[in-house]
């Protein structure tokens, strides 16, 4: 299945969604530890068409770690006015890049879960479809997902209340596939509204 169509779908919906942001809400914590609103725009004019230069002379910098360089660009780039860094993202919201070795779902992923990111902290409903996150699970419970989330998530039955899916063994946890999506992923913003007896296991995971 071709992913590309959804992912540059949520792309373009996220950019309606900064465009209608006033000067103080860029200053509101995302989810993202780490980063503001403004500060995950840039993260994602670097993540739609990653510069390789810069990015090699961050990650030498960060002495080899990738989540460090990628962070320090993200600040670095956010620093530029709000109106460059929309022109910038609305300059590369239909490029299409997946890292080397990695599934189209990693980049559909990183849009939907940033999404999530973004809107919740404002108070915006997500606008996609349930079935869009479907591929975003498969990813964070597949090997390559772990670099996604945090160390230690509970053994337990995932189960989605809006789409026919479920995935893994245990006591079971049931919500949307976004807030399944978001909480897999190690953010804490919709645990509350989990439900089932392995429920508890991910709260304490969060904690």
């Amino acid at each position: 299945m071709d992913l590309w169509p959804i992912t540059l779908s949520a792309r373009r919906s996220l950019l309606s969604t900064f465009e209608e942001l006033e000067d103080d809400q860029w200053e509101v914590r995302s989810l993202c530890e780490g980063w503001t609103i403004r500060q995950m725009l840039a993260h994602l004019v670097l993540a739609a068409r990653p510069p390789a230069g810069r990015y090699i002379f961050a990650v030498a910098r960060a002495k080899g770690s990738f989540d460090r360089a990628n962070h320090s660009l993200a600040i670095a780039d956010a620093r530029k006015p709000v109106d460059e860094l929309l022109a910038d993202y609305r300059g590369v919201v239909g490029h299409r890049f997946s890292p080397p070795g990695w599934p189209q779902a990693a980049p559909l992923a990183d849009i939907l879960l940033h999404s999530l990111d973004v809107r919740i902290p404002l108070g915006h409903e997500t606008d996609r479809p349930a079935e869009h996150y479907e591929p975003v699970l498969s990813l964070l419970f597949g090997r390559a997902g772990r670099s996604f989330t945090r160390a230690g998530r509970p053994r337990v039955r995932w189960a989605a209340i809006d789409h026919e899916w479920s995935d893994g063994d245990g006591p079971e946890v049931r919500g949307t596939l976004a807030d399944l999506a978001l909480t897999a992923a190690g953010r804490g913003a919709r645990v509350d509204r989990l439900e089932g007896e392995g429920a508890p296991l991910v709260q304490a995971w969060l904690r």
